[in-house]
């Protein structure tokens, strides 16, 4: 969810843009916060800036992809199984009797389960329950008021399920056990099972976006889902790739299809990347007649290929199968499958024919933006189908009523004859509802689906419709959802339900299911999660005369809200896959208070007495955050890029100030979620990484200012936000050499020893010191102190030893791999300020070949951690061998880490199962 009145301010463009330019005049106000706005933003050396690209959502987890796999573009699989077996060795490792082990327990999760959002942090203005991303949902054919079986698929959470899916609140189990890949695309129920025990789970997220990460290949359970086991065969057909759908023929259990799109890969660390690794299996539709002992690729179209020169490979999603769905009738059992970028296929005596072009005609061009979806919707003996499909201009809806014909009535390879085009783009009309229902971001999330047994209903969703909702006249709720029951000619909106204020629907939309026991109950899934809506309807048209609109508009908002939902229930509560950036702690209370941005979901704060409630007190992607040492009532965040607000008041959501202005206005390029630290001894001076080191010395100007003209809510954006400036020279240029240049800065940490030593690092491996942080900005000088024996690879942790302010441990990601004539993961690192130089020791020993993510170090016993894609490994003092920190945390990518020598606690920010912590208080 997202904040409400404060995207006045904001600039609502279109995902179709090329680019998105900002303007740094402060009447421009600010650029755009939330996901829903996936643009590259790239320097002349070719790295990415602080936004996705048109292709969908990069955001952190594409840049992350990168940095793991710099110099390379890619991170192969046998290199992710190297990693893999890395993590196992180190987890093998016994403890000597001489070194003190932690006694003081598990890894306890502090949350959030259950994600609370304030209302100043929703589009309604009414508090909800939020998580994770979620790409599918499946409900049992039995559900009903008793017994409701319902199964969700994470981008990155893994499989959830409940048995109450009709509740309130339903019960949700982590039903994720014999899984490898915690990103699901698929997951279906075996028809021939009527007992409904047998289910597949396709692992790799479909949704053109690169975030979505590849997977693994396809799982079978026998056991409700509660235990999965892989499917040998999908590996060579799907490794690398993501599972979209899986289709078990109703008349024969051993056949199978899987189809496979673009995706990404990466381990769960990475949830996602910019490039595709090498040698992956064909894009396309591959079928089992053994159970899935083998897998026949039998269909498939031509797809981009790699463009190492790119900044993000150029090799979208043409050619992926978006959707696979069996049809069987009387003696007629056909598969269908829809295709980026290509349109709608089916099977026909043992080949395969076009049904329906997209308007993308399968160009390299429109790869992009083409996505076709459909349902299959059988109406007696005929079949209807529903097709949603985009290309370079706005997504249509179409339908056929009975597709039971030959091919060439339906298309001629070009055009769609047989099909009624059910959009229309004038304003006023029914069929306004259904044109460009997926706004930019069709490729991303454009869900289409039909209730089994009403062929004239079909449910429409995708992008939110900001320029509706944005607006003093708004002539929608939205319609992020859409329902239609005259068989797709007119359509209502869904998004908001009759409270007041209302409850609605997050603005990107995946995933939709009913219940078989009443199919006007949706199941709807999101980056906000799920939601369910209550079956019943109701008629607020009336409304719309109170909206100050006229014309068209009063026309369509009286069409749409003629049928609204009269409840939606948040179904959240209980789904622990938020995914988190970092953490921040209160050094005054380290144990309870914390901070941490999420992707997609905000910032969220705990709440000190119960830790298992959190609450998302400002709306955007949420990116790395600070506390003040001297002042925990002041708190900074940041959205993407570098872009936050400063709080004076602690959490309240009504006291966020922006503060942004000088760093947009330099045009420097930054990471997707920029380096943001608050200085531990100095109160109110902050840092921000870009191609400079910026420093506010006041927490991004005076209190007083910022809360009159830079509130989020009440502020009037007549004056520049924010006062940061730039410390010394730009530490990615030629100023300090021409090798490992570009790019920007990655990583800070300020030494809580004195007050003026910082340390910098940038992605392509250089090292800074300063040892005059203080000083007027243009009198900061630095040290650069990397050599070309350390690897040029992205510098992904700094921890620097409380007792000693020239002593730090660098964490490096990538692969040695990648980089064979400097290797490397985490080195004790000295600095002599005497000669200027620094001493550097490997000290990865069996860490393998694997990324490393953060460290952090505790002075006080000596011992230091490493964050990987699997957990938290430790090297602790006397030894010379990494092992498992501790046990209780589920092998899931770990972001960051935080300490706190004082509290004697660890955090670990986990990408998809939330925040946990560690006890260190024995060690």
């Amino acid at each position: 969810m997202f904040r409400s009145h404060a995207w006045r301010r904001y600039v609502i463009a279109s995902v179709c843009a090329a680019l998105m330019l900002f303007s740094s005049s402060a009447a421009f106000a600010r650029p755009v916060q939330p996901h829903f706005n996936h643009f590259l933003y790239t320097n002349p050396d070719g790295d990415a800036l602080y936004a996705d690209g048109p292709e969908g959502q990069a955001q952190a987890a594409a840049q992350q992809y990168d940095d793991r796999a710099y110099p390379q573009t890619y991170i192969d699989y046998t290199r992710v199984n190297t990693a893999y077996n890395a993590h196992l060795a180190v987890t093998q490792q016994v403890m000597p009797a001489n070194i003190k082990s932690n006694s003081k327990g598990d890894w306890q999760l502090v949350g959030p389960s259950t994600p609370q959002v304030a209302p100043q942090a929703t589009y309604t203005g009414r508090a909800t329950v939020t998580s994770g991303r979620l790409n599918v949902i499946l409900v049992a054919n039995d559900c009903n008021a008793t017994l409701c079986r319902v199964w969700i698929g994470a981008a990155g959470g893994g499989i959830w399920s409940t048995e109450n899916g009709l509740a309130a609140k339903p019960t949700w189990t982590y039903s994720s056990d014999g899984l490898s890949s915690n990103a699901i695309g698929s997951i279906v129920l075996d028809p021939n099972d009527r007992s409904g025990h047998t289910l597949y789970a396709g692992t790799g997220e479909q949704n053109g976006s690169s975030d979505s990460e590849a997977g693994v290949g396809l799982f079978k359970s026998t056991d409700y889902g509660k235990h999965w086991k892989l499917v040998e065969g999908s590996v060579p057909a799907a490794k690398d790739r993501a599972i979209s759908s899986v289709a078990v023929d109703p008349t024969n259990a051993n056949h199978i299809y899987i189809g496979t799109a673009v995706a990404r890969h990466g381990s769960s660390a990475v949830n996602g990347g910019r490039f595709t690794p090498p040698h992956a299996p064909v894009v396309g539709l591959y079928e089992s007649l053994n159970g899935g002992k083998t897998f026949k690729l039998v269909f498939s179209k031509e797809s981009d290929t790699v463009d190492p020169s790119s900044p993000n490979g150029n090799d979208f999603f043409r050619g992926g199968v978006s959707k696979v769905s069996f049809y069987h009738q009387g003696s007629t059992t056909q598969v269908y499958f829809s295709i980026f970028d290509y349109g709608l296929y089916r099977s026909n005596n043992g080949s395969f024919e076009q049904v329906f072009a997209s308007a993308g005609q399968g160009t390299i061009a429109n790869s992009s933006l083409s996505r076709t979806q459909f349902a299959l919707a059988p109406n007696g003996d005929k079949l209807r189908i529903y097709v949603g499909d985009s290309g370079s201009s706005a997504a249509q809806l179409y339908r056929v009523d009975d597709a039971n014909v030959p091919a060439s009535t339906l298309t001629n390879g070009t055009a769609n004859p047989g099909w009624l085009d059910l959009s229309n783009p004038n304003p006023g009309t029914p069929g306004y509802s259904s044109y460009n229902y997926c706004g930019g971001q069709c490729t991303y999330d454009m869900p289409v689906e039909s209730p089994a047994g009403h062929p004239d209903t079909v449910w429409i969703g995708g992008q939110m419709q900001y320029n509706e909702i944005f607006t003093t006249t708004p002539p929608s709720n939205g319609r992020a959802v859409q329902r239609s029951t005259d068989a797709g000619a007119s359509f209502t909106d869904m998004t908001n339900d009759t409270q007041n204020p209302p409850l609605g629907m997050h603005p990107d939309q995946h995933a939709i299911a009913f219940a078989p026991s009443n199919p006007d109950i949706a199941f709807l899934g999101s980056d906000g999660g799920i939601v369910r809506t209550s079956g019943q309807f109701a008629d607020t048209s009336s409304d719309c005369a109170n909206r100050g609109i006229s014309g068209t508009d009063l026309t369509d908002c009286q069409a749409w809200l003629k049928v609204i939902p009269t409840r939606i229930y948040s179904l959240n509560g209980g789904l622990s896959t938020l995914q988190f950036q970092s953490l921040s702690v209160n050094p005054k209370n380290p144990k309870q208070d914390l901070i941490g941005g999420t992707q997609d979901n905000g910032t969220f704060a705990s709440t000190p007495s119960n830790l298992s409630v959190w609450t998302q007190t400002v709306g955007g992607d949420g990116g790395n955050s600070a506390i003040d040492a001297g002042n925990p009532s002041i708190r900074m965040h940041t959205y993407y890029g570098p872009n936050g607000d400063v709080n004076f008041r602690g959490n309240d959501p009504n006291g966020w100030d922006y503060w942004a202005d000088p760093l947009f206005a330099s045009g420097e390029a930054a990471s997707f979620y920029v380096p943001l630290i608050g200085d531990p001894k100095v109160s109110q001076t902050m840092f921000v990484g870009l191609a400079h080191v910026w420093r506010t010395q006041d927490s991004g100007g005076p209190q007083a200012y910022l809360d009159q003209h830079c509130n989020e809510i009440t502020g009037d954006f007549t004056v520049q936000c924010g006062d940061w400036v730039p410390l010394g020279p730009n530490l990615v240029d030629s100023t300090f050499g021409t090798d490992k240049g570009g790019s920007y800065v990655v990583a800070l940490k300020r030494a809580p020893s004195d007050t003026g030593t910082l340390w910098a690092a940038t992605r392509r491996g250089r090292l800074f010191i300063s040892t005059n942080a203080n000083a007027p900005a243009a009198n900061v000088t630095y040290t650069r102190i990397d050599t070309s024996a350390q690897p040029n690879r992205f510098i992904s942790g700094i921890a620097v030893d409380p007792k000693d302010k020239y002593h730090a441990y660098i964490s490096f990601s990538g692969y040695d791999a990648y980089t064979p004539n400097t290797t490397g993961h985490v080195f004790d690192v000295h600095y002599d300020p005497a000669t200027g130089k620094a001493s550097w020791k490997d000290i990865s020993a069996n860490l393998g070949d694997q990324p490393i993510t953060n460290v952090a170090y505790d002075s006080v016993t000596g011992n230091l951690y490493a964050a990987t894609d699997f957990g938290v490994d430790v090297l602790r003092k006397g030894s010379s061998h990494w092992r498992t920190a501790s046990k209780g945390l589920p092998m899931v990518a770990v972001y960051s880490l935080t300490i706190s020598e004082s509290g004697r606690v660890l955090y670990a920010a986990t990408h998809g199962r939330s925040a946990w912590r560690l006890d260190l208080s024995n060690d």
